[in-house]
């Protein structure tokens, strides 16, 4: 078995033991078993699946930035930002959008909550996509 975490810089979103993982990884998608070879790897906006038991339905993460650090019997998964796939609300996402697009017409170019907002309005961008 192989030890799986999903963690962000504001919460642990999954930590399980697990029998396979598939990451975003920046070179690809990149399948993880047990007694995998070291490695430190930069992900990029895709989708991790995580395979609980053989022959089950991974569990689905959306993550984006970020790192995964693979050793012989565990993955690390160290996201700028991830969301579990099944609680995404099409809806809400597209208002927290608008929202926060409104909340960017009112600052200067030099505000510095600028860049802020422009990150989550991307992060949204992603989710949304996922939902579709």
């Amino acid at each position: 078995m192989l030890q799986c975490e999903i963690v962000t810089p504001e919460s642990k979103l999954y930590s399980d033991e697990v029998n396979f993982v598939v990451i975003p990884a920046s070179e690809g998608e990149m399948g993880i078993y047990s007694k995998h070879e070291p490695v430190v790897t930069t992900l990029k906006a895709g989708t991790v699946r995580v395979t609980e038991t053989e022959g089950q339905e991974p569990v689905r993460y959306i993550v984006a930035g970020g790192y995964a650090q693979i050793e012989a019997n565990r993955v690390i998964v160290l996201a700028d930002h991830a969301a579990a796939l099944q609680e995404l609300d099409e809806t809400a996402i597209k208002v927290h959008i608008d929202d926060l697009k409104e909340k960017m017409a009112d600052l200067k170019d030099d505000d510095p909550n600028r860049a802020f907002i422009e990150d989550e309005v991307k992060w949204n961008q992603v989710l949304l996509e996922q939902t579709k």
